[in-house]
């Protein structure tokens, strides 16, 4: 979501100068720039004038420390701003001190409160929790049915209507989310009917969902929302998508309140916390590489991966291993999503320009799982004669299975690199991908 603001608060601070002391000329050139990239990126602009304000403060007279450059100097405090407008979070749900804790989603139809509550459940569960997600949206035709759905798919207890809150005990549930109606727009009636629900259900917190595509109209919104309902916090969905990153820059002075969490794609386990410093760090390029590693630790089978990795040692990579670890790297989400973590992962995106990693993989996917099980276990048997039946089973090329054989060659030979006492474990994939030749 960040991307384009992210280049062109790069290409702004290139732009800066300075040598010993910052001068206030160069500081006015380069904030300028950063003005026009967060305008551009649909910040309010009333954030924006405060945001690079308070940036200038930062810089008047600063010298530049030994061993830094002025625009290294310039990132620091555009980054310090950045993490103050986004609000510092560093929590995620609120837990009552006496069960059960009640989470109210609020927002706009479409914003996607039902998927969130479904993700905020199976966050809760992981959180050592027993969650359950109540339906209280009857005006929405099936949307009952959609979170019953969701819930039966991640084996998450589900109930309807106000009743169902009273019934969480006896479920031996301490974790109760309600997944309330929305309208295509404000309006009176939706906030009266939220403010009775709040009147009659001991809610724990309220938790605004906001759609990050809308850009300023989801600021208008979370104002509304705020004075109508009152929240407690935002759910920023759809960050994985094409917005230009200005609703969650303004959410938060919009609402007073933080952005607590990020809907990062469409699988149940895409949804983080919000973290202000990470955010920040992505969208200045610098990567968010502890999102990373705890996104792995929860996807990976450990087992599976010890597995691969002896077999790459002795040599004997299969392309059972090669799926495995395929299958296990698309699990951790969008692999541009995952650029976006690795610090300079954004030009390495633009290397990629014109190529769908994503489809890459499925491609690779489809052409191991064409093979034999002999094929996939002895990869040296894979001759012309084999090449042409898998690549007609797959839909594609004998070329494209030869850049899929020496991509298992090449990621063979990376593992002998390793010697075989060395702590640490192999990149797997990552490092793999485009080892093989051109495409792989």
């Amino acid at each position: 979501m960040f991307e384009t603001l992210g280049e062109r608060l790069a290409a702004a601070l290139k732009k800066i100068t300075g040598r010993g002391v910052l001068r206030p000329e160069d500081v006015d050139a380069g904030l300028r720039e950063v003005r026009l990239a967060l305008l551009e990126a649909d910040v309010n602009f009333k954030v924006v004038k405060e945001f690079v304000e308070r940036v200038r403060a930062r810089l008047a007279g600063v010298e530049i420390s030994p061993g830094l450059t002025a625009p290294q100097t310039v990132v620091k405090a555009v980054n310090d701003e950045l993490v103050e407008l986004l609000g510092g979070n560093s929590e995620g749900l609120r837990y009552a001190s006496q069960p059960p804790t009640v989470v109210m989603l609020a927002g706009l139809q479409g914003s996607g409160k039902t998927t969130t509550a479904v993700k905020l459940a199976l966050l809760a569960r992981r959180e050592g929790h027993r969650p359950l997600v109540v339906a209280l949206d009857f005006r929405r035709p099936a949307a009952v049915e959609q979170l019953k759905t969701l819930a039966e798919r991640q084996n998450v207890a589900f109930g309807t209507g106000e009743e169902a809150i009273a019934e969480a005990a006896r479920l031996s549930c301490d974790v109760v989310i309600l997944d309330t109606a929305g309208r295509l727009h404000v309006d009176a009636e939706l906030m009266e009917e939220l403010k009775e629900l709040k009147a009659r259900v001991r809610v724990t917190e309220t938790l605004l969902v906001a759609d990050s595509m809308t850009g300023q109209e989801a600021v208008k919104v979370g104002e509304a929302f705020g004075k109508g309902v009152g929240i407690d916090g935002v759910v920023l969905t759809k960050v994985d998508g094409d917005a230009r990153g200005g609703a969650a820059l303004s959410l938060r002075v919009a609402t007073g309140q933080q952005i607590r969490f990020a809907g990062t794609g469409e699988k149940p386990d895409d949804l983080e916390v919000f973290l202000a410093e990470r955010m920040a760090s992505r969208i200045l390029g610098m990567g968010d590489v502890l999102t990373l590693i705890e996104r792995a630790e929860r996807s990976v089978d450990k087992e599976k991966a010890a597995e691969v990795e002896k077999h790459l040692r002795a040599g004997q990579l299969s392309f059972d291993d090669f799926l495995s670890q395929i299958r296990q790297v698309r699990g951790m989400g969008s692999l541009e999503g995952m650029l976006d973590m690795v610090p300079g992962g954004g030009a390495l995106k633009g290397q990629l320009a014109g190529a769908d990693p994503e489809q890459e993989m499925k491609r690779m996917e489809a052409i191991i799982l064409s093979m034999t099980p002999k094929e996939r276990a002895n990869p040296q048997l894979i001759d012309g004669a084999r090449k042409r039946r898998i690549a007609r089973g797959s839909g594609v090329q004998p070329a494209d299975i030869n850049r899929l054989l020496k991509a298992r060659e090449a990621m063979q030979k990376l593992a002998k690199q390793f010697s075989p006492g060395r702590k640490g474990k192999l990149g797997g994939l990552p490092r793999m991908y485009g080892q093989g030749g051109a495409g792989w």
